[in-house]
Formats: C-alpha cells, sequence, structure tokens
C-alpha cells in the first residue's frame, strides 16, 4: 500500500478533476434551466436517489466495510476478506433492486417527502415525479459504484474510485449540451434527456471499477448464503444506518423548508451547499478516505498510539486547509457564486440568493468536512455508537433550531444552512471528546489558534481587496497572505531545500524510509518498524546498515532501547557507510558491541 501522503494527493487531484468538471456541470445547468421550477424539480428529484446512496453505501457501508474488509484482510488473509465481499455484495443487491421498484412505483410520495412546497404547483410536483422515475435506477448504479470504490481503497487503489466521479459531471454536460437540441427537434424535454443521461453514468461509474477489482482478486460473486461476520457487520451497518439518517434528515429538512420560500429557492440552497463541497471533496474526502485503511489496519496491530498519530496529522493538515477556505468562502461569497453561476438563466437576483445562503454555509464548512473524518475513525476503532447517538441528539435538535433561527431571529431562508452549523459543530464537539485519549496532548489546540491567526489576516486582506479587484486576483493575494504567515507561524511545512538531509552513498531505499521518517511518526513492534501501514526491518548489507520490508532476510541488525531523537549514525572515508539507525525509541547497529558511530546526524520532523 503506497504512503498515505501520496495516496491523499492523488485522490486529491482526482477529486480537484472532479469538482472542476461538477463546478463546470452547474455552471452549464444554470445557464441552461436558470434557478425556477424545472431546476427545482430535477433537483428534489435526485435528492431521492442520492438519499437512499448516502443511506446505502457511501454513508454507511463504506465505514463499516473498509474496517472489517481490512482487519479480516489482517487477521486472516485477502482471500477470506473477499469472501466476506460477496456475501455482503448479495445482500446489498437485494436492498437495491428493492428499493429501486420502491422509487419507482411510489415517486409522488417520494417527491412529497422531499419538498411538500411542490404541492402549491401541480405541474412542478408531476415534473418532479417524473423525474424520479427516470432517476430511480441511479441510486443502484451509484451504490454499487460507491461499494466498489470501497473495496478497492481497502486494498489502498484510491484514484480509480476517485476519478470515477467524472462520469456523472461529463454525461451531464452532454445531456445540458444535447437535451435542448433534442427537444427543438420534436424529441423529449431537455430535463427528461438530463434525467436519462444521469442514471447511465452511474452504471458506467460502477463498470470503470469492476477491471482493478478484478485484478486485486474479486470475482464479483454475490454470496447469498450468509458468512461468519456477516451478523456483526449488519449490527455495526444499523449503527451507520441510524447515524447516516439522520443526517440526510437535516438536509431533509432544509430541503423542505427551503421548498416553501418559493422558486428558486432551492436551487440557491443546492448551489451553496455545492461550493462548499470543493473543501469537503478536496481536503476532508481525501484525507479520510486514505486515513480509514491505514488507521483501521493500525488498530488491528494494537497500535493506539500509532493510531493517534495518524488522526492527529490528518487532523492538522485538514484544520490548515479548511479553515482558511471557509474563511475565503465567507468573505467573498457574492463574487464567487457571480463568478461561477451568473451567466444565461441564473441571474443577478439569483447571486445574491445563492451568496446569502453560502455565507451561512460558510459557518458550517470546518463542522461538514470535520464530520466527514471523525466518523469513521470510530468505526475503525469499535466505537460505532458514538456517532450514532450524537447524530440522534443533532436530529431532534434541528427543527427547534430552525424554528429559533427562521422566526425568532427572522433570518428567513438564510436561516437552513446556519441551523447546519449548528447542529453539525456540536456532533463534532461530541466526537472529539469521545476521541479525546487518541488525541491528547498532541498539540491541536495550539495548531488551531495558530491557523485561525493565519486564516484571520487572511480574511481581513480578501475583504479589503473584495470591491476593488477581480475575485481571482484577490483569491490570489489573499492565499499569498495566509501561506506566508501559515509558514512563518508553522501551520504549513514547506518541502525541504537545497539537498536531501541523507548523504547520496545510503542505499537509494533507506534513504528515502529515512527521509519519510521526518514527516511521519515511526512505531516500533517486536520485529519491525512500522512507517504507517508498511513494516521494515533493519538488515546488515555489506558491513552497512539497510532497511528492507518486513520478511526479508538476511543478517538483523542488533537492536537496543534509545529514547533519544530520531537520527542515524555514519562512519566517513574513502568507503563511507551507514552504521547507526536510531528510530521509534530503537538504536540499530551492526553488532551488539559496535562503537558509536563518529558522525550522527538527527532526523528534524518537517
Amino acid at each position: 500500500m503506497s504512503g498515505g501522503r501520496n495516496a491523499a494527493l492523488g485522490i486529491g487531484i482526482a477529486n480537484l478533476f472532479g469538482r472542476l468538471t461538477g463546478l463546470a456541470r452547474d455552471v452549464i445547468f444554470a445557464a441552461v434551466f436558470g434557478a425556477g421550477s424545472v431546476s427545482d424539480a430535477y433537483n428534489a428529484a435526485l435528492r431521492v436517489p442520492q438519499l437512499l446512496r448516502e443511506l446505502v453505501a457511501e454513508g454507511s457501508l463504506q465505514n463499516v466495510i473498509v474496517p472489517a474488509f481490512s482487519d479480516t484482510a489482517e487477521r486472516e488473509g485477502v482471500a477470506a476478506a473477499w469472501k466476506l465481499a460477496e456475501a455482503v455484495l448479495g445482500v446489498l443487491l437485494v436492498v437495491l433492486g428493492v428499493a429501486t421498484l420502491a422509487f419507482w412505483a411510489l415517486a409522488d410520495g417520494w417527491v412529497q417527502l422531499v419538498a411538500s412546497g411542490f404541492a402549491a404547483d401541480p405541474d412542478k410536483l408531476a415534473l418532479a415525479a417524473t423525474l424520479t422515475r427516470w432517476l430511480s435506477p441511479f441510486l443502484a448504479g451509484l451504490s454499487l459504484a460507491a461499494y466498489f470504490g470501497g473495496l478497492l481503497n481497502s486494498r489502498g487503489r484510491f484514484f480509480v474510485p476517485a476519478l470515477a466521479q467524472n462520469v456523472l459531471n461529463l454525461g451531464v454536460i452532454a445531456a445540458c449540451v444535447v437535451g435542448p437540441w433534442w427537444a427543438a427537434r420534436g424529441g423529449p424535454d431537455a430535463i427528461v434527456v438530463v434525467a436519462a443521461l444521469t442514471t447511465l453514468t452511474g452504471f458506467v461509474q460502477a463498470g470503470l471499477c469492476v477491471p482493478p477489482l478484478w485484478r486485486e482478486g474479486f470475482r464479483f460473486r454475490p454470496s447469498f448464503s450468509g458468512h461468519p461476520a456477516l451478523g456483526r457487520l449488519l449490527v455495526w451497518f444499523g449503527t451507520a444506518l441510524v447515524g447516516v439518517v439522520t443526517v440526510q434528515f437535516n438536509l431533509l429538512v432544509e430541503s423542505q423548508w427551503a421548498s416553501d420560500f418559493g422558486d428558486g429557492v432551492l436551487t440557491w440552497l443546492l448551489g451553496s451547499f455545492r461550493l462548499v463541497q470543493l473543501p469537503l471533496a478536496l481536503v476532508a474526502g481525501s484525507l479520510a478516505t486514505t486515513l480509514l485503511p491505514e488507521l483501521s489496519a493500525a488498530w488491528s496491530r494494537g497500535e493506539a498510539d500509532g493510531s493517534g498519530a495518524l488522526l492527529t496529522r490528518a487532523l492538522r493538515t485538514h484544520a490548515s486547509l479548511v479553515v482558511p477556505a471557509a474563511v475565503g468562502l465567507g468573505v467573498l461569497a457574492e463574487p464567487i457564486v457571480g463568478l461561477v453561476y451568473e451567466r444565461g438563466a441564473f441571474d443577478h437576483a439569483d447571486t445574491v440568493g445563492t451568496a446569502s445562503m453560502l455565507r451561512m454555509y460558510a459557518w458550517a464548512c470546518y463542522g461538514i468536512c470535520l464530520h466527514r473524518i471523525l466518523v469513521p475513525v470510530c468505526y475503525a476503532i469499535g466505537r460505532p455508537r458514538l456517532p450514532m447517538w450524537l447524530s440522534l441528539g443533532a436530529m431532534g435538535a434541528k427543527i427547534p433550531v430552525v424554528l429559533v433561527l427562521t422566526r425568532g431571529a427572522g433570518l428567513g431562508a438564510d436561516a437552513l444552512p446556519l441551523s447546519h452549523a449548528v447542529t453539525v459543530t456540536t456532533e463534532c464537539v461530541g466526537l472529539f471528546w469521545g476521541l479525546r485519549t487518541l488525541l491528547a496532548g498532541r498539540g491541536l489546540g495550539g495548531h488551531h489558534v495558530r491557523v485561525g491567526l493565519a486564516a484571520g489576516a487572511m480574511g481581513a486582506v480578501a475583504w479589503a481587496l473584495s470591491d476593488r479587484a477581480h475575485v481571482l486576483v484577490v483569491v490570489l493575494a489573499a492565499g499569498a497572505v495566509y501561506g506566508v504567515l501559515a509558514a512563518a507561524l508553522g501551520v504549513l511545512a514547506l518541502p525541504a531545500r537545497g539537498k536531501p538531509l541523507v548523504p547520496p552513498f545510503v542505499d537509494p531505499a533507506t534513504a528515502a524510509l529515512l527521509e519519510r521518517a521526518r514527516t511521519e511518526v515511526v512505531h516500533p513492534t517486536a520485529d519491525a518498524l512500522h512507517f504507517g501501514p508498511d513494516a521494515y526491518v533493519v538488515r546488515v548489507v555489506d558491513a552497512a546498515l539497510v532497511l528492507r520490508p518486513a520478511g526479508t532476510d538476511g543478517v538483523r541488525a542488533a537492536a537496543t532501547a534509545d529514547a533519544g531523537a530520531d537520527g542515524f549514525g555514519i562512519r566517513p572515508g574513502p568507503a563511507p557507510r551507514l552504521v547507526a539507525i536510531r528510530l521509534g525509541g530503537l538504536r540499530f547497529t551492526l553488532t551488539a558491541d559496535a562503537p558509536d558511530a563518529p558522525v550522527w546526524l538527527d532526523l528534524p520532523k518537517r
């Protein structure tokens, strides 16, 4: 499995491409259909399959299957893990088949559930029901894609599932171009073409995951005969389902309330939320996807301290990137919305309405992204009931909070995203408290203070320039201010300058691992050093020390306890050699009575 940083970077690149094509999709869709009854009907119909996808696949099943698959592979081998995956696939196919038929047959009722305000406009309600029928198979394709992607993530294959999301975006873009052209020539309504192609893209996404899964050893033979671990998984799935139901309930409340405020408001709400999903996908999604299998494997090996170090590293990165993103979205809401959406049928009034909601969602941005990381961690360490109870509490508080903000404070539709900020922030406080034993004493509080100082200065610069320059110029200037201050405050680790610290005569694989030790916490066990999920042993080759993958034969180096700083010792001369390594509280030498290394170099953290 590749290192967590490289994997997160690959996912981030794929997610960035997905977010760019997603923005292009939203821009083109808004230009063609605007913010009115047609776009509201499509968005309401799309909420139905997306709701079940979140319940069945991405929100619940991935949080359960990735830790379970990783744990089974760690303890019993990969073949046993594939047997478990086949049993889950059998259950999933039955559930998806029944759900698809139910959505098709009960389309009118589902629309009423998502947007009851449409009842005041029979044509709008009828269109939404028609589109729901077209989109009902979409949930099956997208849920299978999410499940297959979770299996690939468990095997350390992250890029293909992350890249597959572009299929939906590109399909909708094509439909927005073809649909009006076809409708003008006597074909179906343009929005029906968009719905039909949306459904097709779900199955294409699932198909893209098939070849890499086949190469990993999965044979797509659904089992209906059960599995010894299936009962435990279903119990965990039930707790996960409760948690995701509450999240979707909160979104459902927002959609319901928005449908009562008139045409376009639901589109404003969803359009502003899509902008918040940029940091959610690029940062939180990438970190959570790579963290979950790595942390699950570390926890299965009994490495509680290592698990805490992995989580801390992810949370530091999360804060360093999401906090400035949230500040930027809040301060520059109107110019950002105008840049992204305002063209064609999406006019300036729509920009103002969407920007007003985006300012409120900016307060929720940090919590939304943090929730995406912390909830899977609870499943990885065997505490699934914690997020469940917190989510139930948030669900109970949602409607009272909305009532207080809409009627008591008189905020109108803007109260909907602000209520999201209140509930998700409360949940995250509870999650932090529940995970405090993993995070205690790791300096996260001080890190967040430094991030806040740099982001506050960045926001002040953005606000001062917002009326004086183009939004892209403002973003670049404010981003530069944040980068300089964050580096000065130690929030961002800049790449090392000049040559690497490890001299060139050291074995290349060993040198790379020593450099890696400067950015990761190394955890020793009885017979190996663990760099994240990767295990290595110290061997003696040609009178020098080398790091090799666990299981490699050869002469073992002598190891003694040494609490000093990580570093290495070299013996200079015509044939310089690496003769000592100190990592993770252990010191390795050529022999037990080897003299001290003449030259010692520390490995300062970056």
